[in-house]
């Protein structure tokens, strides 16, 4: 049985490498032959540090969080969304307009690494779905899961993608579902803390970040997993 649950994934992994090429939906940036969910893995991508406040993003491109909701996909950008609405100018100067607030209070050093961040999150479509969208999907809960469940890296990694919910897999680590939110919730807190101090994010950023984890923790830890078959089916689905 387990040899067939292998194989098949195999399968759909080989299927689906066949058919990024074709289906074109895997950002500009992504390595040739790479899945169609592919993302850096940088820091500030994996942990959602938007380099510019989405109140911002919502002024210059002319758009708000409902918006947001219906028109990022894995094929349409925010900077299509942006000429979509009338806005002038090449990825470069709207990005520049979007983070232009934050560069006085942010390092020299700094100030060109949030303009390229924002010309990604313009260009890159599926990237910047992950960092408005995704505000859960980062390696730092794997890395800290013996605080949180109990359980080795591994162990929470292979539970994971057996489909179990995040509670469920606290269960198994001998932890309690309030353990398991607040563990959660103190790992979110220092990860928002850490992309302000490195000025990856402002502090109002950060706060509308955590406001969004708090909101939507309780379903999170709740909700099963994919299985590593359910995200290649999940990946296949046109959408």
């Amino acid at each position: 049985m387990r040899l067939r649950i292998t194989l098949t994934f195999v399968l759909l992994v080989a299927a689906l490498a066949s058919l990024a090429p074709a289906a074109g939906a895997a950002d500009s940036h992504a390595p040739r032959g790479a899945r169609l969910d592919w993302l850096p893995t940088s820091e500030w991508v994996m942990s959602a540090w938007m380099p510019f406040d989405e109140a911002r993003l919502d002024v210059v491109v002319k758009t708000d969080h409902d918006e947001l909701v219906t028109w990022l996909n894995d094929r349409r950008t925010l900077l299509a969304l942006a000429h979509r609405h009338g806005v002038k100018g090449s990825a470069a100067s709207i990005a520049h307009r979007l983070v232009a607030p934050r560069l006085a209070h942010v390092s020299r050093r700094m100030r060109p690494v949030l303009e390229q961040r924002a010309r990604d999150m313009l260009t890159q479509a599926h990237l910047s779905r992950h960092v408005v969208f995704h505000v859960f999907h980062t390696p730092a809960i794997p890395r800290h899961a013996k605080a949180i469940f109990g359980l080795t890296p591994s162990r929470f990694r292979a539970l994971r993608d057996s489909g179990l919910s995040p509670l469920r897999i606290g269960t198994r680590g001998g932890k309690s579902a309030a353990h398991v939110r607040g563990a959660l919730w103190s790992l979110l807190v220092a990860r928002a803390n850490r992309g302000v101090a490195a000025g990856a994010m402002s502090r109002t950023q950060a706060r509308h970040l955590l406001d969004e984890q708090r909101d939507q923790l309780a379903v999170y830890t709740t909700r099963a997993f994919r299985t590593p078959e359910q995200q290649i089916a999940f990946i296949c689905r046109p959408h």
